[in-house]
């Protein structure tokens, strides 16, 4: 277990399924053709239903049950769709077991969808350009995490990575303690192995550390921190982690009262669905 493990196994998993390729291939030319875009995703079964299911979650809060895929790309979008597919190309491509971090398979999924839709919610009333790329990259930036976990299942420590991971106050100090990587510097190095853009792998990988980011990308990393921050495994929306949201807030200059406000939404949301 360790540095050389995890880029072996990264290197080792296969290309991204044709369908996402394609899909790829059409946002880097721009916003795509709607009905080609819904063409392609409507090819791959596993994805289409895979969409709609995370649609309907709780955390999106639609008053009717999303049934098709034009109709999911309508109401949330193309930078949101984009997350959603490129989240469920990468969640296939992996057994996801998040024992060791102390979590089912399934809260991890929903920890992704929520971190989602808060990054939806607040960032398109911050910078409609840039939410095109954080929505995207909030869907996948736990993905580290899945090959961490992996990697520790399969050595001798899982019961004291786990035991660490819940007593700890920093994450990823503790992965980089057995893993000498952090989730994140992970998730970057994914994105490189699939050749997505110089954004994704640079934003990802100093969202522990938003200042060594190259300076374009260094609001891009502020807002997967602050979410991150305030919806994750060690806390989902917590009086804790709102605390640490906010502190990053503050720090980099976001109005606190605006994130607030989409928090107190989702958890009203949440409320609602637990009743």
């Amino acid at each position: 277990m360790g540095f050389e493990s995890i880029v072996g196994r990264i290197h080792s998993l296969p290309p991204l399924p044709e369908s996402i390729r394609k899909i790829q291939t059409l946002y880097l030319s721009g916003d795509p053709d709607v009905r080609e875009l819904v063409k392609i995703v409507e090819s791959d079964p596993v994805m289409s239903a895979d969409l709609l299911a995370r649609m309907n979650a709780p955390a999106y809060g639609f008053s009717r049950h999303i049934v098709s895929v034009m109709q999911a790309v309508t109401l949330i979008g193309l930078s949101t769709l984009r997350g959603f597919v490129l989240s469920s190309a990468l969640s296939r491509t992996f057994t996801i077991d998040m024992r060791p971090y102390g979590v089912s398979t399934e809260l991890f999924k929903q920890i992704s969808t929520l971190q989602s839709a808060l990054m939806f919610q607040w960032y398109m009333g911050v910078d409609i350009a840039r939410s095109k790329d954080l929505v995207p990259l909030s869907f996948m930036m736990e993905m580290g995490k899945v090959v961490i976990a992996k990697e520790v299942a399969e050595s001798a420590f899982g019961a004291v990575f786990q035991a660490e991971v819940l007593s700890s106050e920093s994450i990823s100090e503790t992965e980089r303690f057995f893993a000498q990587m952090s989730s994140c510097e992970v998730c970057a190095l994914l994105f490189e192995h699939w050749h997505f853009s110089e954004l994704f792998c640079e934003s990802i990988r100093h969202m522990d550390d938003p200042s060594k980011a190259p300076e374009s990308y260094i609001p891009y990393a502020q807002a997967l921190d602050v979410v991150q921050s305030a919806v994750g495994i060690g806390g989902i929306f917590t009086e804790h982690s709102l605390e640490r949201a906010r502190t990053k807030l503050s720090l980099y200059g976001l109005q606190i009262d605006r994130f607030m406000r989409v928090v107190e939404r989702l958890m009203k949301k949440m409320a609602e669905q637990g009743r």
